[in-house]
């Protein structure tokens, strides 16, 4: 009969097996002092990043590899929380697709990539006539071109409530652009602005996977 200690060593011992393949696209994401097995760390990522599906198991572990080949290639840690998951359901497809979403403040950090970008602007609000809600959002990024490194407006981009605001399927607005709308709006323009402005593709804010508009979602209830 195994001892505690020898239970013990056969899980690690499968963890190292299961997850050893993922390790190497892990490269920069852990500190180089760490006393926790990498494999003990990605296990954890697992489970927290990619969460269970409506079975209640662990996503694929081909899913987690494709999830940390994105973070990779954006240099983006999803341990400081730049760059986390979620499952969107595509009705062309008839499934769940596990898709990348980005930080704002990881979105930032890809824009200063090139050296450029410096900041972002304070957002310009256009509210309707009653002055009760918002009708748009406009933000400019700025970055230095020059040699005298003084910052000048990029780009800017206006984000229209009834464009990116998400309803359920009662025809009410979702919690977050019902309680929060000028700060979703704003994060959608800046967002946007960011990409335009940087030549960033390919990857989202959480505020604009809401948006059908970026991509064809099912009903809240449907979603992983």
């Amino acid at each position: 009969m195994s001892t505690e200690s020898d239970a013990k060593s056969v899980v690690a011992a499968k963890k190292v097996a299961i997850y050893k393949d993922v390790v190497p696209l892990t490269t920069g994401m852990f500190a180089d002092d760490t006393k926790i097995s990498k494999e003990k760390m990605i296990a954890t990522l697992h489970r927290s990043i990619l969460g269970l599906d409506k079975t209640g198991a662990l996503r694929p572990i081909n899913d987690l590899k494709l999830f940390m080949v994105m973070a990779s290639q954006y240099a983006l840690n999803p341990f400081k929380e730049e760059i986390y998951a979620t499952y969107v359901w595509d009705s062309s497809r008839g499934r769940e697709e596990l898709t990348p979403i980005v930080a704002i403040h990881g979105l930032r950090k890809l824009a200063r990539k090139g050296g450029v970008y410096t900041h972002t602007g304070a957002a310009e609000l256009e509210m309707s006539e009653d002055g009760k809600t918002i009708v748009s959002a406009t933000v400019p990024v700025f970055g230095r071109w020059s040699k005298d490194g003084v910052p000048v407006e990029v780009t800017r981009y206006t984000a229209y409530f009834d464009e990116f605001a998400r309803k359920k399927k009662d025809g009410n607005f979702n919690k977050m652009w019902s309680e929060k709308p000028r700060m979703m709006l704003i994060k959608c323009a800046e967002a946007n602005a960011l990409r335009q402005g940087f030549d960033i593709s390919g990857i989202y804010i959480e505020e604009e996977i809401a948006n059908e508009t970026v991509i064809d979602v099912e009903p809240e209830e449907n979603n992983g």
